[in-house]
């Protein structure tokens, strides 16, 4: 394999994997990572062609992707996809206030300006574009308003 042996590069191309998946969100890296090492430690004690290493690595990553990842995140991580929503997605602070971009005409949805972002919006009442709301509540990411 040229300067660097088999086991190596999939030492290092498994290291790379597990510290990028601190750095990126969605746990999916760590498996990848996970079945590099283990690809490095088959290299290591058999001799196999880069066929067979890369078929392991493939067939590794993705069995303990597919078998593992929602059971290490329910314990770990404390998320659970039967939880329903994910906390993570709260992402506004009931009273504070926005500004209406496209009018709100209940039961259509209109668009708001808070905190810098656009975001999608209801209200119990029609409210014009340019007046200032007060936030309610967020269900999901659309947000539930109320004229000030």
């Amino acid at each position: 394999m040229g300067i660097v042996s088999a086991p190596l590069f999939w030492l290092i191309i498994g290291v790379i994997l597990l510290f990028l998946e601190l750095v990126l969100p969605g746990f999916v890296l760590f498996f990848f990572g996970m079945g590099a090492l283990l690809a490095s430690l088959a290299a290591y004690l058999f001799e196999l062609s880069l066929s067979w290493q890369l078929a392991l690595f493939i067939i590794a990553s993705l069995a303990s992707l597919f078998s593992l990842r929602n059971v290490i995140q329910r314990k770990y991580l404390k998320f659970s996809p039967e939880d329903g929503e994910d906390v993570d997605v709260v992402l506004v602070t009931p009273g504070e206030r926005g500004v209406v971009v496209d009018r709100i005409q209940p039961p259509a949805e209109g668009r708001i300006k808070y905190s810098g972002t656009f975001w999608r919006a209801t209200a119990d009442e029609k409210i014009d574009e340019g007046e200032i709301i007060s936030i309610v509540d967020q269900k999901g990411l659309v947000i539930q308003v109320e004229k000030v």
